[in-house]
């Protein structure tokens, strides 16, 4: 893989970094955890967004741009990545809520 390639990831790999810490602090604010485990799987998925839509579709979303040699839709990718680590950061949220002791869903089944 040339070089320019790995800069082109490691910039993927940073925006995604930067959308699903963003993510999880937006959703922390409805209750969402805070833990810093729970920033894992929103980063996941907004590196996932970029890999799928970016590499192995080939979707361009948005205005392209000239990018470590490549062309790249970087606004949109971008929009992408935090829409799908927004999504999991709620998901998570909602998971969590429904563990923590005292919840409707755990008085219920007691």
């Amino acid at each position: 893989m040339p070089p320019a390639a790995y800069a082109l990831v490691t910039l993927f790999l940073a925006c995604s970094v930067v959308a699903g810490i963003v993510a999880v602090r937006l959703v922390a604010r409805i209750g969402g955890p805070t833990r810093r485990l729970a920033y894992a799987l929103p980063v996941l998925a907004g590196f996932g967004a970029f890999y799928l839509i970016g590499h192995k579709l080939g979707l361009s979303v948005g205005p392209e741009i000239g990018l470590f040699g490549f062309q790249v839709a970087l606004l949109g990718d971008i929009a992408i990545g935090f829409a799908a680590a927004l999504a999991v950061a709620l998901l998570q949220a909602a998971v969590a809520r429904t563990r923590r002791p005292g919840s409707g869903a755990a008085t219920a089944s007691s």
